[in-house]
């Protein structure tokens, strides 16, 4: 084999990789949901996490080894879906057997060694013994099956999801989106006058990423709603009005003094 530096070893010799300790690690982690929500199809939810890059082709920086995120109390688990999750037997058999209920949303990532991206559903998978059923994103592409395993655990209305086991690849960038519909896995808790709409509420999603080289990110992530109106720019306008005319009111009193 040969190194990007043109040194060359016999295929089976043992190297040791250095410096990883000093690779960088800044992903950028965001989401949003959908303004609009109902009781019928529930909420939204897309995260993205993408990789900033550094000097090395493919990125330069530490791969992701773990995320852990607890979503708002503002966007539970929905239980009526999470009791239609696929039997680990059968997820295990063949996910695509599972029921069209358990498929509750999409992900694709990006690598830097592959030409294409992974791509695939992502279903609730129920362990028996475990309390609550697990996220399970099926990524395929170019021959290649990973399977992303997210743990699910629910305490006082705040769902929590963690994904310890993220294989070693660099991942350029990769998104995971849960929908809104019939078997949604995200319900709205809002007040009754906010009548569904997540539009001027504030989300906040406690998040934690750790690299394989074992830093770790914390951070209070911000989750963004779209499809809300924007506000009018009114207020600067009133402002200069108003003082249009007490300038203008001035400039009267100011002449019938002369006189």
């Amino acid at each position: 084999m040969t190194s990007t530096g043109a040194a060359t070893a016999p295929l089976g010799t043992r190297f040791q990789a250095s410096d990883c300790a000093s690779l960088p690690f800044k992903p950028s982690f965001t989401a949003a949901t959908a303004g609009r929500s109902s009781k019928a199809s529930g909420a939204s939810l897309d995260v993205k996490v993408t990789a900033k890059g550094g000097p090395q082709p493919g990125g330069g920086e530490a791969n992701i080894r773990e995320v852990k995120v607890d979503l708002p109390i503002q966007l539970p688990s929905r239980l009526s879906t999470l009791n239609k999750a696929c039997l680990a037997a059968v997820f295990a058999a063949n996910p695509a057997a599972c029921p069209k209920e358990s498929d509750v949303g999409t992900a694709i990532a990006h690598t830097p060694v592959l030409a294409g991206a992974l791509s695939g559903p992502a279903y609730l998978v129920s362990y028996g013994g475990a309390k609550f059923p697990d996220l399970e994103i099926v990524l395929q592409g170019e021959g290649i099956v990973l399977i992303l395993d997210g743990q699910t655990n629910i305490k006082k209305g705040v769902t929590s999801s963690q994904f310890s086991t993220v294989p070693d690849a660099p991942i350029s960038s990769f998104e995971l989106k849960l929908p809104t519909g019939k078997f949604s896995v995200l319900a709205a808790n809002l007040p009754a006058k906010a009548n569904f709409n997540f539009c001027g509420q504030t989300l906040s999603m406690p998040t934690k990423i750790v690299a394989q080289t074992g830093a770790v990110i914390k951070q209070t992530t911000k989750i963004g709603v779209t499809g809300c109106p924007k506000a009018k720019a009114t207020t600067k306008k009133k402002k200069s009005t108003k003082s249009a005319r007490k300038a203008g009111k001035a400039a009267v009193a100011s002449r019938r003094s002369e006189r």
